[in-house]
């Protein structure tokens, strides 16, 4: 996607949009400038185009909207590295794990489900180095819906193909053969999961990923 530039201004809270859903950064971009707070400084499709667009215009805040994959983290990391003056929010409708954003250097992790003013007030507060208020909390994802723990939700839809594989004891060869994948691949989605999960060994990732999801059920290409 071309880079979109929007004409900077001297007082609010400058925002970068970055990643995700272009329906989604439309939606948050058409919030945030009928909104006084903040001026949308640029609108950009992947966090390789943000860099040119955030060392131009400095933004405050870079808002990735939508969920970062594994590449999108490290780039975010190498930007606030490069940035340590702006920070990073990332807004979307699943929880990210601590260490996802610890990762990708960001500050913190806000539902695009919330009310439009409970959302621009936490973004303010991010944006000056604090948290949102009392009553605005619940801007914030929830650590567990529906009984089911944060870490859990965060986990991919084929990290948790992979995972329900190895809670029916299959190796790492198996699951490849199941899913169409080389063992390698597999390994890697495994350790994505065990990040997510903070686990460090099959067995524990597979208790988890059972007791989230409330049993095993029966996978035919597994068999």
């Amino acid at each position: 996607m071309s880079i979109q530039i929007v004409p900077r201004g001297d007082g609010p809270i400058r925002v970068l949009l970055v990643g995700g859903p272009q329906l989604a950064r439309l939606g948050l971009r058409s919030l945030l400038e009928t909104n006084r707070w903040f001026d949308v400084v640029g609108d950009v499709g992947t966090v390789g185009e943000a860099a040119g667009t955030a060392w131009a215009h400095r933004p405050t805040l870079i808002v990735f909207a939508g969920r970062p994959d594994t590449g999108d983290i490290d780039a975010l990391r190498e930007l606030r590295a490069r940035m340590p003056d702006t920070r990073i929010v990332i807004v979307g409708d699943h929880a990210e794990t601590p260490a996802t954003l610890t990762r990708a250097g960001a500050v913190g992790c806000l539902s695009r489900q919330q009310g439009a003013q409970s959302l621009c007030r936490a973004l303010r507060e991010l944006a000056t180095g604090g948290q949102p208020a009392a009553g605005e909390t619940s801007a914030l994802l929830p650590a567990h819906r529906n009984g089911v723990s944060r870490d859990v939700l965060a986990l991919t839809a084929q990290e948790r193909r992979v995972l329900e594989l190895v809670a029916h004891g299959k190796t790492n060869k198996e699951i490849g053969s199941a899913l169409g994948l080389s063992a390698k691949t597999v390994k890697n989605y495994l350790s994505n999961a065990f990040e997510k999960l903070n686990v460090c060994r099959r067995a524990q990732a597979a208790v988890l990923f059972i007791k989230g999801y409330g049993g095993l059920g029966t996978r035919r290409s597994a068999s």
